[in-house]
């Protein structure tokens, strides 16, 4: 995406086509006019005839005329109606009105996959497997993720009442006044004397929070930093330029984009501002990785600044710009207006980055994942800390997982016994896993139960940061800093 202001479209004419002009016309716009005769005649047409319940409205199927025109350019560009562009909008910004959760689908029931630390939803106790029966009164069977979301968020102040069922508790009514939501963009750690960083997305402000994280690494004495690129979609084109700036000498190309219209053709170099991080660097990337997260890896990779380590990225290094196109400016056109190269003028687009090292895909086993998304993991992690008070340190779990939380047992036995109390669970409780299945996947079926302790107990913010030191990947790209920091002492 690309923080600019494009000239007024073509396509305002659409929204006003209906408007007679008393100006002599044009023969331009005469031709322009007779060829939107039949789109006007389709409009009037299926107002006076469509058999539907309600007339639709000369703006909906304005609206619908839009989305098609634009969705059939590519990909990238989209007529935004409402909902779009404020969703657009807040992804951007990084911040909206709230309770502070994540939700998804588990076992067919709307659910609380877990709340953000400190936020309005973790203070009125909500917790990851609660199933939010209802939101302000509607039945959310059947309801979509993108509905409940919207329904969920709010101004700031308001409040929403959720009904929450909860395994052995009646249900009830909780009802949360929504607060400014700023999800967590970045997110540090550091893991084995490294400093670890993962980028989201590349919203506002992004590159000065990543700032704050390397300065935090610089006073631990780190050995180098692991930048994780993974799934990020990318963002705004400027705030990727900053972050690779953080990383280069000045004077560097970073990229450079190309576009019909001369405004679209600009180049970004890196500053003295960025602060050239010196130590050595690995970016991990993915089939996910995209857009800015491709200038990121691209700009890095050309200058040998860089390991890059992981997948080829996804492809997409075409530039969007954002103009509303309604008088209410409520609705937006995203037009794909240029392309952008890295530092080489190498293609990205359809071809992604290539790693320098590439690693296998990391991915959960079928029958985990199935577990996982039944909430085997979620419900036997409640039961335990209700139940195991024979053999599960409580104390210890809350200093953090990575210390044993069985009472006078090692960390190997520790495994083995939730093991043992996993299996027995997923059999009295319907979530059947064959015998001969164990072996294949008990490391990460353990994992897993782990994290599901630790973010009952301390929270989500602490169980992602506890998951790094199960992501082989990651331990990878440990591996690669200790290789380069071993290399520069010879």
């Amino acid at each position: 995406m690309r923080e600019n202001r494009m000239r007024a479209p073509a396509v305002l004419f659409l929204a006003a086509f209906w408007v007679a002009s008393s100006a002599p016309a044009s023969p331009a716009a005469r031709k322009q006019a007779q060829d939107l005769t039949p789109l006007t005649t389709l409009i009037q047409t299926i107002q006076e005839n469509y058999a539907a319940d309600e007339r639709l409205t000369t703006r909906d199927l304005v609206n619908t005329a839009l989305a098609g025109m634009v969705g059939g350019l590519d990909r990238y560009s989209e007529f935004l109606d409402a909902q779009k562009y404020k969703d657009l909008q807040e992804d951007t910004k990084g911040s909206f009105g709230g309770i502070g959760i994540e939700i998804g689908i588990v076992n067919d029931r709307l659910s609380v996959i877990a709340p953000i630390d400190g936020t309005p939803a973790d203070r009125a106790g909500l917790l990851g497997g609660d199933v939010i029966a209802y939101i302000d009164g509607t039945a959310t069977d059947g309801m979509k993720i993108m509905e409940a979301v919207h329904r969920i968020k709010g101004p700031p102040g308001t409040k929403v009442v959720l009904t929450i069922f909860r395994e052995n508790y009646p249900p009830r009514d909780v009802t949360i006044a929504r607060a400014l939501i700023t999800p967590v963009n970045i997110r540090d750690h550091v893991v084995k004397g490294v400093g670890y960083v993962a980028i989201r997305s590349f919203s506002e402000n992004t590159a000065s929070k990543l700032t704050e994280a390397l300065n935090r690494f610089a006073e631990q004495k780190i050995a180098g930093v692991i930048l994780d690129l993974r799934s990020n979609p990318g963002g705004l084109l400027n705030e990727a330029s900053r972050v690779a700036d953080l990383f280069l000498p000045p004077g560097r190309l970073i990229v450079s984009t190309e576009g019909r219209d001369p405004v679209q053709r600009a180049k970004f170099y890196s500053t003295e501002k960025g602060g050239w991080f010196r130590m050595p660097l690995v970016v991990l990337t993915n089939e996910n990785s995209a857009s800015g997260s491709e200038i990121v890896a691209g700009a890095l990779k050309d200058w040998g600044r860089a390991v890059i380590a992981g997948r080829r990225s996804f492809g997409k290094a075409s530039v969007q710009s954002i103009q509303p196109i309604s008088a209410d400016k409520l609705s937006a056109l995203r037009l794909t207006v240029a392309r952008y190269y890295t530092p080489q003028h190498n293609e990205i687009h359809e071809v992604g980055i290539e790693p320098d090292v590439t690693l296998p895909p990391y991915r959960s086993a079928s029958v985990v994942r199935r577990l996982t998304d039944d909430g085997a993991f979620i419900r036997f992690a409640a039961e335990v800390l209700v139940s195991a008070t024979g053999w599960l340190d409580a104390g210890a779990l809350k200093e953090g997982l990575a210390a044993p939380v069985v009472k006078d047992s090692a960390p190997e036995r520790l495994d083995r016994r939730i093991e043992d109390e996993l299996r027995r669970f997923c059999a009295a409780k319907g979530f059947p896993v064959p015998d001969e299945s164990w072996p294949e996947i008990r490391i990460q079926a353990v994992q897993q139960a782990r994290l599901a302790l630790m973010r009952r107990v301390k929270g989500e913010e602490a169980a992602r940061r506890y998951a790094v030191e199960f992501d082989p990947q990651i331990m990878t790209a440990v591996d690669l800093i200790r290789l380069a920091v071993d290399r520069q002492a010879r």
